[in-house]
């Protein structure tokens, strides 16, 4: 008979709160703060007083009928991620807008970001009713639907961006804004949610969709001018003194380039470990050369001169300048070594380069 109570009280717990609901949006708990009424002010006791007045802690009057309690939207407000290089946002600012840089790599920054923002808008289908180049869009309708509430009602919300550009005649900077202006809310939920906030949190996702898209041809900008540049490589030293190759490219296209030029040298890739650098290989002057790591083995014969034996090649480096330095029984390869081997190792990097 206990068992039985005990299953009873358990399921009716499970029941119970299975039938509350608390919006996302809302507090969780009681409002009766909401129910405090001014008191008298304090009276001293005999013979005492009080210390001057001050209004230090007084609440200010508010004007207008503004939320209170359970109708304050308590979600954090959707944040505008600085995700392109260059970019930046201004904390101190409520307006939904972020700053772009000029990069190196980019010849006209204004019209760099406004194609961002084009083809951001084609992406996801959002119609364009009117535009000036590199200054103002006005969209189309977008539409959102949704449930809202415990009842879960259907809220059908349609807005229009206008989304805008500023760039100072030096144009060494410009800013893309987001701004609703026109929001219309239909369906059972309608009214039911704060559109202030909903709208700005809309913008802002609108602004971080623009803002990946130019991060993405960020990179295929730098991936487009990688393949069209020559690479650079001399014999020289790393940055611990021991001989090495060093090439005139950022780590991670000399990692890559390495990943592809080590087999064709001869050397067969056993494991690697991209956040050290480091690629555990195997040397043969026969036909060996290949990774094990590869979907296919094509055998290569070995194009330096060095001993056969297992081999760790570190690649070191940062955006400008990266070195490769070839480790033999844990120990580096000797400057003779290194410029015995230099240019196969510089002409198959070209070569990859180039593929």
């Amino acid at each position: 008979m206990k068992e039985y109570v005990r299953i009873v009280t358990c399921l009716s717990v499970v029941v119970a709160s299975g039938c509350s609901f608390t919006p996302q949006e809302q507090a969780d708990g009681g409002f009766k703060y909401t129910e405090a009424q001014l008191t008298n002010g304090l009276k001293p006791a005999p013979n005492k007083g009080l210390p001057a007045p001050s209004n230090r802690f007084e609440v200010p009057e508010v004007d207008g009928n503004l939320p209170v309690g359970p109708q304050v939207n308590i979600q954090a407000p959707v944040l505008v991620r600085p995700t392109a290089a260059g970019s930046r946002i201004d904390e101190s600012e409520r307006r939904v807008r972020i700053y772009f840089d000029e990069l190196e790599d980019m010849s006209n920054l204004s019209s760099f970001v406004w194609e961002g923002v084009t083809k951001a808008l084609n992406q996801r289908g959002i119609p364009v009713i009117n535009a000036e180049s590199e200054q103002r869009i006005v969209t189309g309708s977008v539409r959102n639907e949704r449930e809202v509430s415990e009842d879960e009602l259907t809220l059908v919300t349609e807005r229009q961006f206008e989304i805008t550009q500023e760039t100072p005649d030096h144009g060494r900077t410009t800013a893309i804004e987001v701004t609703v202006i026109e929001s219309v809310e239909s369906g059972d939920g309608a009214g039911r949610q704060p559109s202030m906030i909903a709208d700005r949190n809309a913008a802002a996702m609108l602004l971080n969709d623009i803002v990946n898209e130019i991060a993405i041809a960020q990179q295929e900008n730098r991936i487009f001018n990688r393949a069209n540049q020559e690479i650079n490589a001399t014999a020289g030293f790393n940055g611990d003194g021991f001989p090495a190759i060093v090439v005139e490219a950022d780590f991670d296209t000399v990692w890559a380039l390495m990943g592809q030029s080590l087999p064709e040298l001869g050397f067969s890739i056993d494991d690697l470990n991209q956040s050290t650098g480091q690629y555990f290989t195997e040397y043969s002057k026969g036909a060996k050369g290949m990774s094990s790591l590869a979907f296919w083995r094509d055998e290569v014969e070995g194009k330096l001169d060095i001993a056969d034996g297992d081999y760790m090649v570190r690649v070191t480096g940062d955006n400008e300048t990266t070195t490769v330095t070839f480790h033999y029984n844990d120990e580096p390869l000797s400057a003779a070594d290194v410029n015995r081997i230099y240019a196969p190792v510089a002409a198959t990097l070209r070569r990859q380069n180039s593929l």
